[in-house]
Parts: structure tokens; sequence; C-alpha cells
């Protein structure tokens, strides 16, 4: 079994804590929000199946998002959650670009959000309680 690397969200709005690594990560609202999806489903989340989880994703960006506007709420998500997947892949996208920024692609590998031999969509972090 490999090592699950472990992440903890900070308290201030943004920042990833990555212990193993002494480093950080900032992302945005919509970007923390799917990532703290996928690190609440450790088996994996197939990209088709994003609607299932909407309740969940609009917990989630309430906490992240400095809007409580309910309409800018539902557009972020819905269009994170569309047919096209466009909005889904840009935003794994970035998410990857920005822990391979951080830490240098070999490193950033297990944080990464990727799609699996089953189709599932999953990082091998694991959320860690703290605070910073």
């Amino acid at each position: 079994m490999r090592k699950r690397h472990s992440i903890i969200i900070g308290q201030r709005r943004g920042i990833i804590l990555l212990p193993d690594e002494n480093r950080y990560v900032l992302l945005n609202p919509i970007e923390r929000t799917l990532y703290r999806l996928f690190l609440s489903h450790p088996d994996g989340i197939p990209s088709d199946d994003l609607l299932a989880y909407w309740q969940e994703l609009c917990r989630i960006y309430e906490q992240e998002s400095c809007f409580d506007d309910k309409l800018l709420r539902d557009g972020a998500l819905e269009s994170l959650c569309s047919e096209s997947k466009n909005v889904f892949y840009s935003t794994v996208s970035r998410v990857k670009k920005k822990f391979v920024t951080a830490l240098g692609a070999r490193k950033a590998a297990p944080y990464i959000i990727r799609r699996s031999a089953d189709g599932n969509y999953r990082t091998s972090a694991r959320y860690l309680k703290g605070t910073v």
C-alpha cells in the first residue's frame, strides 16, 4: 500500500499546507472546493457523477468562498459539473500546475488529482485536521 501524503486545509482561505514537504499551495475557491471533495472521497469519483455530490460541493464552496450570493455559487458549481466537463478538466489541470510549481513534478505526484484505471478521479493525499 502506498503512503498517503498529508494535507492540512488552512483556516485562511486558499491555503493548503503540505506538512510532508514543508510547503503550501494557494488555490482559488473553486479549485479548493474540488480538491476538498476528492480528499473526502479516497475511492474516487467519476467525472460524470459530480452532480450527485451537489450538496457537498455547495457546502464546501460556501466555506471556501467569500461570496454568499447563491446565484454566483450555483453558477460556478454548475459550470464545474456541466456535461462538457471543460471547467472540470481545466480546474483539475490548474490544481496540478499549482502543485507542480510548488513542489516539482516528482514530489507533486501524490497530491495531484488524476484519473485511475477504474475511471474515477482521485488523489493519494489525505486530509489532516489542523490549524494554520
